[in-house]
């Protein structure tokens, strides 16, 4: 049962939670990448500030990485 407490730690509802941010941002990416491939398209630039969401994302994940292993080592 150590997976279900595991979960319930600060670190790693931040990890899931800059996981998901991460793949949100990277779709976002794509999406403002889409003129470089489409010519005739053209977005606002808008959309290059929403795809520096990957890097709060990363940001995020790596976070939750350091919390969850400071929580694993107070546990020991």
């Amino acid at each position: 049962m150590t997976g279900h407490a595991s979960s319930r730690s600060p670190g790693d509802r931040l990890l899931r939670a800059g996981a998901v941010v991460t793949v949100i941002g990277i779709i976002l990416t794509l999406i403002a990448m889409l003129p470089l491939v489409i010519r005739d398209l053209s977005l606002p630039p808008v959309w290059w500030f929403l795809s520096m969401i990957t890097g709060v994302g990363l940001a995020m994940v790596l976070l939750g990485l350091f919390l969850s292993a400071r929580s694993r080592s107070r546990r020991r």
